[in-house]
């Protein structure tokens, strides 16, 4: 359960991020395969799409950071859906940590340890609903 400061948090940097959703996107993706190329087969060549669902999942963990229960069988649909497109437990930490890393360098300056928390608490409990959905236990 993320406290109201963090629900804050995120919501607060979402707003941020929204002005730019096509860079903050794209950006996540560049860094995404230079981080970890062998996840790059899993993708298609035209990413459009791609980018058109992370900004969709992340709006969906924004108006959801009150009550991630609500979004549960979402997630967990997303996580057995992962398992068929190739997705492995171990991508999952480094999509979450890729992503927060993308966000700070797109906030710059706004960017803080607070922010940093809100999405690790976040993703963390968002990631360990999508790996029970595809039949993995988050560790």
């Amino acid at each position: 359960m993320l406290s109201d400061v963090q629900i804050d948090l995120i919501r607060r940097s979402a707003e941020r991020l929204a002005a730019s959703n096509v860079a903050a996107t794209d950006a996540f993706y560049v860094k995404l395969f230079q981080t970890a190329p062998a996840v790059r087969p899993l993708f298609s060549e035209d990413m459009f799409e791609q980018c058109e669902k992370l900004w969709q999942s992340i709006v969906m963990i924004v108006e959801s950071a009150d009550n991630l229960d609500q979004i549960r069988l979402a997630l967990m649909a997303l996580g057995k859906r992962h398992v068929d497109y190739g997705a492995e437990p171990g991508h999952y930490a480094i999509v979450t940590d890729v992503l927060i890393e993308t966000m700070s360098t797109l906030m710059r300056d706004e960017w803080s340890a607070d922010y940093r928390a809100a999405w690790t608490a976040a993703l963390g409990a968002v990631c360990e609903t999508m790996l029970e959905g595809a039949g993995h236990r988050a560790h």
